[in-house]
């Protein structure tokens, strides 16, 4: 019995082994983002989050979150589309359409977005908000 139980084992893990080489890897220098939400504005459909910011890259930073409550299986679930504007120290502006999915759990909302700037760059976003107190963290990744 043992000897099936061991051969269940390891053909599982190489079945599974594979499954491990496709996962999702976040390279490239991290820009970090930390900021304040400056508005909120609720609707049936959804909502939109204003958030206020400066950026280690970018300069000072407004971005705009338009929540979608979409998924017709959670409340605490969906899509959300945005825009960001920065102006750097030097006066050079960038902007960037973003794009993601976002979830709730509790004060705590997660954003996963895709974002294109317009000087070029793309990166994957992850941003954390917590609505107790306005704080957001974000973090860039560059493709």
């Amino acid at each position: 019995m043992s000897k099936v139980l061991s051969l269940i084992i390891v053909f599982s893990f190489t079945a599974a082994t594979p499954l491990f080489t496709f996962a999702f890897d976040v390279t490239g220098n991290e820009v970090s983002l930390s900021g304040t939400i400056s508005s909120i504005v609720l609707t049936d459909e959804g909502g939109v989050l204003n958030v206020v910011s400066d950026n280690e890259i970018y300069g000072k930073t407004w971005l705009t979150y338009n929540i979608n409550l979409d998924n017709p299986n959670s409340v605490d679930q969906g899509s959300f589309q945005g825009r960001a504007t920065a102006i750097n120290n030097d006066g050079s502006r960038v902007s960037s359409s973003r794009q993601g999915v976002w979830s709730r759990n509790g004060f705590i909302y997660s954003f996963y977005s895709l974002d294109d700037v317009s000087d070029g760059n793309q990166y994957i976003c992850i941003t954390t908000m917590n609505l107790q107190d306005d704080s957001v963290d974000m973090k860039f990744y560059p493709k």
